[in-house]
């Protein structure tokens, strides 16, 4: 299964919400407890800030994935998929992709994940160190 990606429209702004939603409500109700306002509010900020690629496969949207350039670095982040395509080797495909970019332009690659969620196993397969951690988030380095 090789997805596609293409840069996130307005259109999107609603799937987006509702893809995070579903990748990441468990952990985000369990550190910091789920408050629908709060999370649409911090939706709103990142789409200001910037707008992540939008994973597809057949041509439907299934996930979103960001890449920023931080200059001496990128910061990987915003990567999720819908449940229903999980365990099925595209976010690997996905990280595969990002960290060979990275490693083209002879940049390392940090990240932050929620406590619990299980993708820190995902990031540790493809080498990522941590770096720090506090009873919220998991820092993880990759050179």
């Amino acid at each position: 299964m090789k997805y596609s990606t293409r840069p996130a429209q307005l259109s999107d702004y609603e799937f987006l919400f509702e893809l995070k939603k579903a990748a990441e409500f468990e952990p985000i109700k369990a550190v910091f407890g789920w408050d629908e306002q709060v999370q649409r509010d911090i939706h709103a900020e990142e789409w200001e800030e910037e707008r992540p690629e939008i994973i597809e496969l057949k041509g439907k949207a299934i996930g979103s994935v960001l890449l920023q350039d931080k200059g001496d670095h990128f910061y990987f982040c915003r990567f999720f998929l819908l449940p229903e395509y999980h365990g099925k080797g595209i976010g690997s495909q996905v990280l595969t992709d990002c960290l060979a970019h990275a490693s083209k332009l002879n940049k390392p690659v940090e990240l932050c994940y929620l406590q619990g969620n299980r993708v820190g196993e995902l990031y540790l397969r493809f080498g990522f160190e941590i770096i720090s951690q506090n009873d919220q988030f998991v820092y993880m380095w990759r050179k």
